[in-house]
């Protein structure tokens, strides 16, 4: 008689075992990343690293490095102020007809603004650029094949040529609005469309000791004023109500600037001082107070103008920044002979008053004896 087999239950898993398994499972799945990884960097094709310099042949600069033009006011009298960008720090270097005439440098912006004091002779003037690049860093590469420690001269790509008509009459231009400065930027390799930056009969500025100026002061039911006029183009004006400092401003590229007061104007009588100041420092080269009453606007024949004399000056030279011509260092002299001795000896530091720049016979043909 077959007896029944015997019914034999699996034994319950021992905890050690599957803790083993767990982590045998996991070893397999490690292996298995690892070698797809090394699979795939030994059969893949190394991409090469792109530059932000990708395109630009080596020992070429970038295109923000070459100088370039973005505001040339001339006026009728040769005088008047460039303005353009380059490499921040650069060195620019402006040229008439090939010939250095000023340098200028780039600020932390890339910006930089020239006074034309020496004024370009009626016919036609081509203005150029060149720059020396601020040193390259070790190990920067923010020029391909540029060494640490060198300097590197750039171009500009555009010239200016500007065409200053020939006057009619000693002092005196014809009145024809028609026959004024004519500013053209074109490239230099003659490829590329011109531009215009300063057209005959629009509102070209006069001399630079016209330049600065309150043109109105607004405020409403707050009585904060806002006061805004004009100035050199990038220029930067230190204005002061009643010698109270009440900020800087900066001209902007079309002559103009403004700035609103933090504190409501009392009635009465007030007087406006505005400081341009040297680019790049905090001296200041010209000076401007403007008496004004409130509820009236500014009279420009109250304003009272005044140089600053800085080192290396002259009384020929002020007078050919402030109204084009060196010959009109009489009307200073004249105008401040209480500080004046001698023409040809003036200090820094010496504050003078600024005439209008009419004309007076008998004015003389050549400056002080040096």
């Amino acid at each position: 008689m077959d007896r029944p087999l015997p019914i034999v239950k699996d034994a319950p898993a021992h905890p050690g075992w599957q803790r083993w398994r767990f982590w045998v499972v996991l070893a397999m799945v490690a292996l298995a990343l690892v070698g797809l990884a090394t699979y795939r960097a030994l059969h893949q094709t190394p991409q090469p690293a792109v530059s932000k310099h990708q395109g630009q042949q080596a020992g070429q600069p970038a295109a923000g490095d070459l100088p370039s033009f973005d505001v040339v006011r001339i006026s009728r009298g040769g005088t008047g102020v460039i303005a353009g960008r380059a490499a921040p720090g650069a060195k620019v270097a402006i040229l008439v007809n090939g010939k250095t005439v000023g340098e200028v440098t780039a600020d932390a912006r890339g910006e930089w603004v020239f006074i034309l004091e020496e004024p370009l002779l009626p016919g036609t003037a081509e203005l150029s650029l060149k720059a020396v690049l601020p040193d390259t860093e070790a190990g920067t590469g923010n020029r391909p094949g540029a060494r640490a420690g060198e300097k590197r001269t750039v171009e500009s790509d555009d010239v200016v040529v500007v065409s200053i008509p020939k006057r009619a009459e000693p002092e005196r231009f014809a009145a024809d609005r028609k026959n004024g400065v004519l500013a053209v930027l074109t490239p230099k390799n003659g490829e590329g469309a011109s531009r215009v930056l300063q057209r005959p009969g629009t509102a070209a500025p006069g001399e630079i000791g016209e330049q600065l100026a309150v043109d109105t002061i607004d405020y409403g039911q707050d009585r904060i004023p806002v006061f805004a006029g004009r100035g050199v183009p990038r220029a930067v004006v230190r204005i002061y109500l009643d010698n109270v400092y009440l900020g800087d401003v900066r001209v902007d590229d079309n002559g103009h600037w403004e700035l609103k007061a933090t504190q409501p104007l009392v009635e009465g009588e007030h007087v406006l001082r505005l400081d341009q100041l040297l680019p790049g420092s905090d001296n200041v080269e010209l000076r401007v107070l403007q008496p004004f009453s409130t509820g009236a606007a500014p009279d420009p024949s109250r304003a009272k103008q005044a140089v600053v004399v800085r080192p290396g000056n002259t009384l020929w030279g002020i007078a050919r920044k402030l109204y084009g011509r060196g010959v009109r260092y009489t009307l200073i002299f004249q105008e401040n002979a209480e500080q004046i001795a001698d023409p040809d000896l003036i200090y820094p530091g010496q504050v003078f008053k600024v005439p209008s720049g009419e004309r007076e016979e008998g004015e003389p043909e050549r400056p002080p004896a040096p």
